[in-house]
């Protein structure tokens, strides 16, 4: 009976699902109705809106994490969604500012004073573990589809493993705010570099994706190695350079927009949560004039922004808008978009379970180890070996991920792009269910944390 009790809101859930999807694509109102009348792009959005916040309202009362009913919610209700996602322009437009605010958000939560102690590791691992996590994880999916029979171009694997690089633990975070370490600044470690590395994501993404929308019949011919190493051409780090400095900039610009008002504000003002959302468009408008910067400009116009006491309150109103609309939605969208027949074909099932696999428990632990290994030998060592081991457990592939693949689809890339699709839900799937109950588990086992 106790069995029973809990898992009866998730049966629950999952036969509400069922007729939800049943009744949108039987229903005249849905295939005929909404989709010769402009009311059925209004009814996308509002539908959208309150299955995002109807999820984040049943988090606590099932088993499985929010994010992944989000991507089923989205599968289950493809039919009424299909008008918001036509127009690949007003989609993309929509996923700039999702990642915009995401980005922005994820500044602000990195506490700057340990990011700047532990600036060394914590880039070293969200840039030389992010490359390395692409190479990698490319190469093991090269192997993995031609052993099932799929002839994919190098370009377009790499692709995959680039957006899948961006951690984002938007559900382990949660669980860590509920661990005791024993030595505090491992979190810290783990919050900065998911932040860092959806920015190093995002634009490693972008560079591949302009080489993929640009393929050649030659170029189709290219290996994974062939394809990696024109990230290190000059052209290649040029253009990194250009959108760094330029990022920063306006970052700097949009930090400093934030802390003159946070300087000055009254204890009631009516402007505090209009400059929240102003700003990181404003810092994603003005970085964006170099195609790619204004993702890194968002981010940094959080990061170095400290909230002031005063707009604590507009803070967390603007976190909470993030966490329980923004990040359900990119979801729900994500899930509206995968294609069914393909997700559900055996064979891309065994790809997506076998890289799933790869992807938690051989590259990302590789990578770490790798890009830690220089904190690990000093002679005054930082970590340890428990420590990082835990720290690459921390992994999961959350909204940026998410956002990634949203925007390759808006952009117009085509190739393989289904299986592009299913293979990457596969692996959030994965990832999104295995990894947040490991975390306190794990890191009771190594001794360096205990739930509080």
């Amino acid at each position: 009976m106790k069995t029973l009790n809990k898992y009866f809101p998730t049966i629950l859930l999952l036969v509400l699902m069922f007729g939800l999807s049943l009744a949108t694509k039987t229903s005249p109102f849905f295939t005929e109705t909404l989709a010769l009348s402009p009311a059925g792009f209004y009814f996308s959005i509002s539908l959208l809106l309150l299955v995002a916040i109807g999820i984040t309202r049943i988090e606590k009362y099932v088993t499985m994490p929010l994010f992944a009913w989000a991507i089923l919610f989205g599968i289950a209700l493809q039919t009424p969604f299909h008008y918001l996602l036509s127009d690949k322009n007003a989609l993309l437009v929509l996923i700039e500012l999702f990642a915009a605010f995401i980005l922005f958000t994820a500044g602000i939560t990195v506490p700057v004073k340990n990011f700047k102690k532990y600036f060394a590791p914590i880039a070293t691992l969200s840039l030389l573990g992010t490359m390395l996590s692409v190479l990698i994880f490319a190469v093991i999916l090269s192997v993995i589809t031609a052993l099932y029979g799929f002839n994919i171009s190098a370009i377009s694997l790499i692709l995959i493993a680039a957006i899948l690089s961006s951690i984002d633990p938007t559900t382990i975070l949660p669980t860590l705010e509920h661990l005791h370490f024993k030595r505090p600044f491992l979190k810290d470690i783990a919050v900065s570099e998911s932040a860092v590395n959806d920015v190093v994501g995002m634009v490693i993404t972008r560079f591949f994706l302009i080489a993929a929308l640009g393929a050649t019949a030659t170029t189709a011919t290219y290996s994974v190695s062939e394809e990696f190493s024109t990230l290190f051409s000059r052209t290649a780090l040029d253009f990194f350079s250009v959108v760094t400095v330029w990022g920063i900039m306006v970052g700097l610009l949009g930090g400093w927009i934030l802390r003159t008002w946070g300087e000055t504000v009254g204890k009631k003002h009516w402007s505090d949560p209009a400059l929240f959302i102003s700003v990181p468009i404003l810092c994603l408008a003005l970085g964006s004039l170099i195609p790619g910067a204004g993702f890194l400009a968002a981010f940094v116009a959080g990061l170095t922004y400290e909230v002031h006491h005063r707009a604590r309150e507009v803070h967390l109103f603007f976190e909470s808008l993030v966490e329980k609309l923004l990040r359900p939605t990119v979801f729900i969208l994500l899930g509206a978009l995968v294609p069914l027949a393909t997700l559900a074909q055996p064979n891309v099932i065994f790809i997506g379970t076998f890289a799933s696999i790869a992807f938690m428990f051989f590259v990302r632990p590789l990578v770490v180890y790798i890009s830690l290994l220089p904190w690990m030998i000093a002679k005054h060592s930082l970590l340890s070996w428990r420590e990082v081991l835990f720290l690459s457990f921390i992994r999961e592939t959350g909204a940026i991920a998410a956002v990634l693949m949203l925007y390759i689809f808006a952009s117009g890339f085509t190739h393989h792009i289904e299986l592009i699709f299913s293979i990457g839900v596969w692996v959030m799937l994965y990832t999104l269910i295995i990894e947040p109950p490991l975390t306190p588990l794990l890191a009771k086992r190594l001794e360096i944390g205990k739930e509080e």
